[in-house]
């Protein structure tokens, strides 16, 4: 039999609190791989989009993740336009409004994709992308980016099955 064999990959998440790894599948290796040549570019957070996309494969949780992904280029778009046009421009307050609510729905849907990762994976996930500090906010706007792509390589994905 002729092929290629593919097996599983550990990918390695790092907080102050250690590291935390989760084991995904050659699908999910290939959807990463997928994404990043969409985007012409590596993901920002090659790693923990691995863990998010392994993890609601393996829970069938994969429509929280297609809702967070969502939701997530809504902010990522938002947050685009808010910086462009600044706090003094008009419609900046509703832009600002719109994002905090959909920014605040991104995280809930994290948290529940993530329920059912390991202890360590969801501490870290929450250290890195959901604590209140300027470097966490960083991080889930760099995901919010990554899950974008994620979201166009769906849409891409309905439009050839038709």
């Amino acid at each position: 039999m002729h092929g290629l064999v593919s097996t599983n990959t550990m990918l390695y998440i790092a907080s102050s609190s250690g590291f935390a790894n989760m084991e995904i599948s050659p699908t999910t290796s290939e959807m990463l791989r997928s994404i990043e040549q969409l985007a012409r570019k590596p993901l920002l957070c090659h790693t923990e989009m691995g863990i998010l996309i392994e993890t609601a494969s393996q829970h069938g949780s994969e429509r929280l993740l297609e809702d967070l992904s969502f939701y997530a280029k809504f902010c990522h778009k938002t947050y685009g336009i808010m910086r462009r046009i600044g706090p003094g421009a008009e419609g900046y307050d509703k832009l600002a409004q719109e994002f905090s609510a959909n920014l605040q729905q991104c995280k809930d849907l994290m948290t529940n994709l993530l329920g059912s990762a390991p202890d360590e994976v969801r501490r870290n996930f929450a250290e890195q992308f959901l604590a209140l500090t300027p470097e966490a906010f960083a991080n889930l706007l760099n995901l919010f980016a990554d899950l974008s792509w994620y979201k166009n390589k769906l849409i891409d994905e309905r439009k050839e099955r038709g």
